[in-house]
């Protein structure tokens, strides 16, 4: 059996006391095929250039660029695998990960896009939550109702990007959620129930700043449906856009503290929505979660070691 290529591209500014750990759980990985590693630093002013002289298969460079969507894109300019991944300098994978989620996309040449779950890490690095194990196609409609891709989580094949391009930089946060958007007009996707990969939560975390969220996603779907290519093949019925866009609306206000907002936009959703908004609100903790009978956990549940890549064989590396 052949793997295929996989080039792994991580955009990076002032993530070092991370990156070797990302790094570490790129290396320590068990992958048959050939793999390439593109970290794309934005001219780190902290130990970044350091750690990556440590690591001299790595691909890199540090230079300034126009923020994450451009740094992305120049990685892509040079990846050469048959496989492509996009990897956060402060997130890591888990064991396995590139195994289970490429078989996958080996197994069914029709996947376009495979997406494991992930498990969220708190910032003293060692306190986790494990996010629930799907199973699931992922079509336009889920990205958006269901569940979001993450991006940390995520392989796909290289002609996507043949398909609909890179990552727009008028797409201020969630540009690769637009991606995913974009290419699942076009493309399968599937969830693997399995954790492949760490998100790892602090307090310089760039997906838990800004207040551009709502416009961003909003731009997102509108500017879709604007094309013909695109808007042919999906279009957001006016029930879900309408919760869809007050959802959005509510994780803008949380991302900037505003609770009275938060509140408001709570309650106008919670009388009456669909069971797709009403879990939403529960993941997120907007409303309580109503206990009722504990479900089983899914078999392929175990407590992830965070501390893996560690005890992996680094001279391999």
């Amino acid at each position: 059996m052949i793997w295929p290529s996989l080039s792994i591209i991580i955009p990076s500014f002032n993530q070092g006391r991370f990156i070797e750990r990302t790094l570490l759980s790129i290396l320590g990985q068990d992958y048959p095929g050939s793999l390439q590693v593109i970290v794309s630093d934005g001219g780190s002013t902290d130990e970044t250039v350091d750690v990556l002289r440590r690591y001299p298969l790595i691909q890199w460079w540090s230079r300034r660029d126009d923020g994450l969507v451009d740094a992305v894109n120049k990685g892509f300019a040079q990846a050469s695998g048959d496989i492509l991944a996009i990897q956060s300098s402060d997130d890591f994978y888990l064991p396995d990960a590139f195994r289970r989620s490429i078989g996958e996309l080996m197994h069914d040449q029709t996947l376009g896009i495979v997406s494991g779950c992930d498990v969220y890490v708190q910032p003293d690095r060692s306190t986790f939550s494990c996010s629930p194990l799907d199973d699931h196609e992922i079509t336009p409609r889920s990205l958006l109702m269901r569940r979001v891709i993450p991006q940390h989580c995520a392989f796909f094949r290289r002609d996507i990007l043949e398909k609909v391009g890179g990552l727009r930089a008028f797409i201020a946060e969630g540009a690769e959620i637009d991606l995913w958007y974009r290419a699942l007009h076009f493309v399968r996707g599937r969830f693997i129930p399995f954790h492949t990969a760490a998100y790892q939560f602090h307090a310089q975390q760039r997906t838990r700043k800004g207040d551009r969220w709502y416009e961003s996603l909003t731009r997102m779907v509108e500017s879709c449906e604007q094309e013909k290519r695109f808007a042919e093949r999906f279009t957001l019925a006016k029930a879900d856009r309408r919760e869809l866009y007050q959802r959005w609306m509510l994780q803008e206000a949380q991302r900037v503290g505003d609770e009275r907002r938060i509140v408001s936009l709570t309650h106008a959703l919670s009388i009456f929505c669909s069971e797709e908004t009403r879990s939403f609100l529960t993941l997120h903790g907007f409303i309580p979660r109503h206990v009722a009978k504990q479900q089983a956990r899914h078999p392929n549940h175990r407590v992830p070691d965070l501390q893996w890549f560690a005890r992996s064989d680094r001279s391999a590396a």
